[in-house]
């Protein structure tokens, strides 16, 4: 009877030990899921201006939170560490003469203008500065050339200042707009100094002139004053060369006919008379055989040329020498003379 109380004891601690057992793991399965839902996640940002976390908007640094809800739905909380960097902003205010250079684009500009530039800040975000331009002009108030001679010098009434020497000089004042108004000066100083002039006519022009002179023949370093187109003194020396060119224009005939119809009726040399070539010169004429028919020296007209008078038709020949200033001509060849 004893051992059997016993036994049944036994049998009752056994089972509330076991459900002792099953309470404690239920327990803690319950504490594991509580804890899971506990989860937490931090997010650690540096922005410029503002930033878009969850849908929402910050500009200010600072910690912040969500809690998300996942597809088993449990919740889990997730953390924000923001920091929010300051977006500058600037104005540049200038007043400028003609033009002015920005230095924060590097842009040259000649007009009043209002402009913005994005520059980056020394914490790394943008900088934005305005600039408001106003340009004022300056004035060109007067632009002189003047010329003066010699050791002469020139007083400039802009400034009452003198100047002897050749250059461009330039005098600042304020204008109303306080820009500068500018005078401006050129000045050349002309020397007396020496002009050659090498001239040349053709034989048949002289006399020739230059300036109130007249030459007659080949000249050499006549000297005499002239005025230039400044107005100052200058000394010319002058050269004149009388050149011959008759050797391209002679033309010899090389038909005769002397019928008295006024055509080809002398042996005439073309412009050895009317372009003054060669005035000493010597004109020959023979017949096939040799014999001189014509012989004369210097013609001076056409009158003076051979009129074939009371010769046959046929051939016969010519030699011409002429002498110029500077060359001589010497020509030979055969015509023929028809009736």
């Amino acid at each position: 009877m004893s051992l059997c109380v016993n036994i049944q004891w036994v049998r009752r601690w056994l089972a509330f030990y076991v459900v002792l057992v099953f309470a404690f793991v239920a327990t803690a399965n319950a504490d594991s899921a509580n804890c899971k839902s506990g989860n937490e996640a931090v997010d650690t940002v540096t922005v410029c201006g503002v930033f878009t976390w969850h849908d929402s908007i910050y500009t200010e640094s600072g910690t912040y939170s969500d809690t998300l809800t996942a597809s088993d739905g449990t919740d889990s909380v997730v953390w924000l560490q923001l920091t929010v960097l300051p977006v500058s902003y600037g104005v540049d205010s200038v007043t400028a003469c003609d033009l002015y250079e920005w230095p924060a684009n590097g842009v040259l500009y000649r007009f009043s203008t209002d402009t913005s530039a994005l520059l980056v800040a020394a914490n790394g975000c943008d900088s934005i500065v305005t600039l408001h331009l106003e340009i004022s002009y300056s004035d060109t108030v007067s632009d002189t050339l003047i010329h003066v001679c010699g050791d002469s010098s020139y007083t400039w009434f802009a400034n009452d200042s003198t100047y002897s020497e050749s250059g461009s000089y330039v005098w600042r004042i304020p204008n109303s707009t306080g820009c500068d108004s500018v005078w401006m000066l050129s000045l050349h100083v002309h020397d007396s100094s020496d002009y050659y002039v090498y001239d040349t006519c053709r034989y048949n022009q002289l006399p020739w002139s230059y300036g109130e002179r007249v030459y007659y023949e080949k000249t050499e370093d006549d000297v005499f004053n002239l005025v230039d187109s400044y107005g100052c003194d200058s000394i010319v020396h002058y050269f004149l060369q009388p050149i011959w060119e008759c050797d391209a224009f002679l033309q010899f005939p090389s038909v005769v006919t002397p019928n008295g119809d006024g055509v080809n009726d002398r042996f005439v040399i073309s412009n050895l008379i009317d372009e003054g070539c060669y005035p000493h010169n010597r004109l020959t004429i023979y017949n096939r055989w040799g014999f001189m028919l014509y012989d004369r020296k210097n013609i001076q007209n056409d009158d003076e040329f051979w009129d074939a008078d009371g010769v046959p038709a046929g051939t016969y020949f010519f030699r011409f020498e002429g002498y110029g200033f500077s060359d001589k001509a010497e020509r030979h060849g055969s015509f023929e003379i028809i009736k």
